[in-house]
């Protein structure tokens, strides 16, 4: 059986958004431990909210499904918001080369928004991190969330 649709929601992002310019193969799911400097700049992904838009529908449900990504860097010769948005704007190109994320059950990706940067750390080499966030629209049976 195959995962829940918002699971394959979540990996069909992670996978569009590994081998960017800025961030390469630096993609984890998950809000796990802090990125090692040297592991930056980087990306988290991970599922936000999952709400069901019609829920008195009788063999379908419509869901709307927040999906996360986190920016990390850690840079001493560059601005690190500028180093966040070249990482933000690689991730919206990513994401709208196709609204659907080539999944035959996805109505649409609409970005929704980023977070404000957070900064800290060594004003030498600053740490920092933007919360990335979209929107999906996608489609399940009410009885098998696989399909």
């Amino acid at each position: 059986m195959a995962d829940h649709r918002a699971e394959q929601v979540v990996a069909r992002v992670k996978t569009l958004v590994t081998g960017l310019a800025t961030t390469g193969a630096n993609v984890d799911r998950g809000r796990g431990e802090e990125v090692a400097a040297e592991a930056t700049p980087a990306l988290r992904v991970y599922m936000g909210a999952d709400t069901i838009v019609e829920p008195w529908a009788q063999q379908l449900l419509d869901s709307d499904l927040e999906v996360l990504l986190e920016a990390k860097v850690h840079d001493a010769a560059a601005n690190v918001e500028t180093k966040l948005n070249q990482i933000r704007k690689e991730v919206n190109i990513a994401l709208a080369t196709d609204f659907t994320l080539a999944l035959s059950f996805v109505h649409a990706i609409v970005e929704i928004g980023a977070g404000r940067p957070q900064i800290s750390g060594d004003l030498a080499k600053p740490a920092a991190s933007m919360e990335l966030r979209y929107l999906v629209k996608y489609r399940r049976s009410r009885t098998d969330p696989s399909a």
